[in-house]
C-alpha cells in the first residue's frame, strides 16, 4: 500500500528539477554576457555589465504611469544605476543586439546596447516569463518597435531605448500565445490579442 505522502515525491522532484534547470540557464546567460563584454573590451570598448535584479514585460494599461507604454523593464542594481544614468546623458545607445534562449516558458536574454559615439556598450542580462508577455509582444509586433527600460528598484528611470525590430525579442508570437493564461481557450486568447492590438 502506498502512503499518502509518497504521492508528493514526484511533484517535489519535478519542482527541484525545474529550479536546477533555471539556475543553470541563468548561469549560462550570465556567462554569455561576460563573454560578449570581454570581446568588446578586447576591442577597446568600455563596458557595463548588469545582471538585472528583476525583469518583466508590460503592455499598454499594465500598471504603468503612461497608459500607452510597453516594453521590457530591467531593475538596475543601485551600484550601477548612477553610472548608467550618466551614460544615457552622453548617448542614446542607437545600436543593439539581442541574445535569447527559451527554457520552461522563460526567456533568458542578454540585451546589448551600443553607443559607438562614446565607444561604450551596456550588457543587460534578464529573464522573463512568456505567460506575462502577450500584451507587450502583440503591441510591439503591431507597432513595429520595442522598448527597453532600465530603472532603479523604486521605478526611477535610468534610461530608455527604442528598438526597431520587435521580432528579435519575440520571434514566435504563437509561442507567446500558447503560454498566456487561458491559452487553451482560443476565444479568450484571441480576445487578449485583439485587446492588445486595439
Amino acid at each position: 500500500m502506498v502512503e499518502s505522502g509518497d504521492e508528493d515525491v514526484p511533484n517535489v522532484e519535478r519542482i527541484a528539477s525545474e529550479a536546477d534547470r533555471r539556475r543553470e540557464a541563468w548561469g549560462a546567460t550570465l556567462d554569455d554576457m561576460t563573454a560578449l563584454a570581454d570581446e568588446y573590451e578586447e576591442e577597446g570598448w568600455d563596458t557595463v555589465r548588469i545582471a538585472a535584479g528583476d525583469t518583466g514585460t508590460f503592455g499598454p494599461g499594465d500598471a504603468k504611469a503612461d497608459e500607452e507604454a510597453f516594453g521590457i523593464a530591467y531593475v538596475v542594481p543601485g551600484d550601477k544605476a548612477e553610472d548608467v544614468a550618466d551614460l544615457f546623458e552622453e548617448s542614446s545607445f542607437p545600436e543593439y543586439e539581442i541574445y535569447r534562449a527559451e527554457n520552461d516558458g522563460l526567456v533568458y536574454m542578454v540585451t546589448a546596447l551600443f553607443a559607438p559615439d562614446i565607444q561604450t556598450a551596456v550588457f543587460v542580462a534578464g529573464a522573463f516569463e512568456l505567460r506575462h508577455a502577450l500584451n507587450c509582444a502583440t503591441t510591439a509586433i503591431e507597432r513595429g518597435r520595442m522598448y527597453s527600460y532600465l530603472q532603479k528598484l523604486d521605478g526611477t528611470l535610468v534610461g530608455v531605448v527604442e528598438h526597431d525590430d520587435p521580432d528579435k525579442f519575440f520571434p514566435d508570437l504563437d509561442a507567446v500565445r500558447r503560454f498566456a493564461p487561458n491559452a487553451g481557450d482560443d476565444e479568450t486568447t484571441d480576445d487578449a490579442a485583439d485587446d492588445a492590438d486595439a
